[in-house]
């Protein structure tokens, strides 16, 4: 029993790669906390200049993504008027955008349309992607 418990600790136990390349993007960033996510990946959740953030780093250090909150008011009033435009009824929770590695960015959408939470993906020109 104790020994499965190592085990999983080791398994669980974020690698030096991962934690150098979150300290070099994010030199400010304060109450880091690490998950693991999935066989290959860390998720660390941290607050950078007063906002919530989590980044997505492989076990390589590899930074795959980043998502902060980001406050309803500061989207483009049209952008907002599009999305509950094309989700009649949408109560907007929360909204993060998400930058990639690969250049690509978003926004998450989480929002209660009735009594079912739902998440959308928007591009920065508010249109709705997978």
């Amino acid at each position: 029993m104790f020994s499965q418990i190592i085990l999983n600790a080791q398994k669980n136990k974020v690698t030096d790669e991962a934690q150098k390349a979150f300290q070099t993007k994010f030199p400010t960033a304060k109450d880091a906390k690490w998950e693991r996510e999935g066989k290959n990946e860390f998720e660390v959740a941290f607050n950078l200049e007063g906002q919530k953030a989590s980044a997505n780093f492989s076990i390589k250090g590899e930074w795959i993504e980043t998502e902060h909150t980001i406050i309803e008011s500061t989207l483009p009033q049209g952008f907002l008027d599009n999305f509950k435009k094309a989700k009649k009824g949408a109560r907007i929770n929360q909204i993060f955008k998400v930058d990639r590695a690969d250049g690509k960015s978003y926004y998450e959408i989480e929002c209660t349309i009735g009594l079912t939470k739902k998440e959308f993906k928007v591009n920065l020109e508010g249109q709705f992607i997978n």
